[in-house]
């Protein structure tokens, strides 16, 4: 089923190659997988780029130069990376992101950043990467991380990753993996991330997994998520309630509409909600989630949750989300 949010009519760009990259406004600016260079989709007309929250991304030298977020074509620091812009600068050693607020000052992202430096390490694409500090010294993002290694494929994709603090030790991801590996699919999507340890053996983390594939559009657009075990048995991701999601209904924007939970037995999850349904506004932005059983009942989640309602001020920015059980009783904010 194609949805269409009410009260619009737009004229929707065509997909941009992920070999080619052009200036212009985006829902998306970077759903690159391979760690190569930013990838931007779903791109929005200049005429409606005031009806959506955007990422306009300028190009020099077929490079982008800067991606500064816009809602409603009004500068804006509330960005998935936390500032108004990313700007980009490259030398022989590779590429520097440094980040700034609509008042042009630098600031430091959402992770606690302030710039990101991608080394070549003589190789074509980066090798390593770095976060620096406002004095342009090395830190710790907020997960502890200084530090990300990479290897590189034939094709130049990322394959392996690494993860070091300030003193060089691993940092362990949040399954607990020392080193993450991927494959890819035929639009440089990620199939796989699955986990390693030390000696170079796959191994389980403590949420029981070791391999959770992925399945992606040709935008990177997940349509389905699930988690195996060294025997590549299904079973239950980190959260303890689902072994897959499969999302469906994908609007030409993006966003789901419907997700189906599934257990470990490729059964629809019977304990919880099996189904989850989204609702957007006008402004492309979500307004609730409410969860239903098998027979399309109401139903609550794994946390008592039925319905989760999105909350937003005048201008659209969002404030909180709200839980709330099949009594109608706040749950959880």
């Amino acid at each position: 089923m194609k949805y269409v949010l009410p009260f619009i009519f737009l004229t929707v760009a065509p997909v941009v190659p992920a070999t080619t990259l052009k200036p212009g406004h985006f829902l998306k600016w970077n759903s690159d997988h391979t760690e190569r260079a930013i990838r931007p989709v779903y791109p929005v007309t200049q005429k409606d780029a005031h009806r959506f929250k955007t990422y306009k991304v300028n190009v020099k030298a077929a490079k982008p130069s800067s991606v500064c977020f816009y809602a409603f074509l009004k500068p804006s620091n509330d960005s998935n990376f936390g500032a108004h812009c990313v700007r980009f600068s490259y030398s022989e050693l590779g590429e520097t992101r440094t980040f700034f607020n609509a008042s042009g000052e630098q600031v430091a992202n959402r992770d606690g950043v302030y710039i990101e430096k991608y080394l070549l390490k003589g190789d074509k694409y980066p090798r390593l990467l770095q976060f620096l500090n406002e004095d342009g010294k090395l830190t710790e993002n907020s997960s502890g991380v200084a530090e990300f290694h990479f290897k590189r494929d034939g094709a130049g994709r990322r394959v392996s990753e690494v993860r070091l603090n300030l003193n060089k030790q691993v940092v362990h991801e949040h399954n607990g993996f020392y080193e993450a590996r991927f494959a890819f699919d035929n639009n440089d999507y990620a199939t796989y991330r699955k986990g390693f340890d030390r000696s170079g053996a796959i191994m389980e983390g403590p949420s029981g997994y070791a391999t959770a594939y992925f399945w992606f559009d040709e935008n990177g657009t997940f349509s389905k998520e699930e988690f195996r075990d060294l025997n590549d048995r299904l079973v239950l991701g980190p959260s303890g309630y689902f072994a897959r999601i499969e999302y469906k209904d994908i609007d030409e924007y993006g966003n789901w509409h419907k997700i189906a939970l599934f257990d470990e037995k490729e059964q629809l999850v019977s304990k919880y909600a099996a189904y989850a349904v989204a609702k957007y506004n006008q402004f492309n932005q979500r307004q609730s989630i409410t969860y239903y059983d098998v027979n399309m009942n109401r139903a609550e989640n794994n946390r008592g949750v039925a319905k989760y309602q999105y909350i937003y001020d005048a201008q659209q920015n969002f404030i909180k989300r709200e839980g709330y059980s099949l009594a109608n009783k706040l749950v959880s904010q």
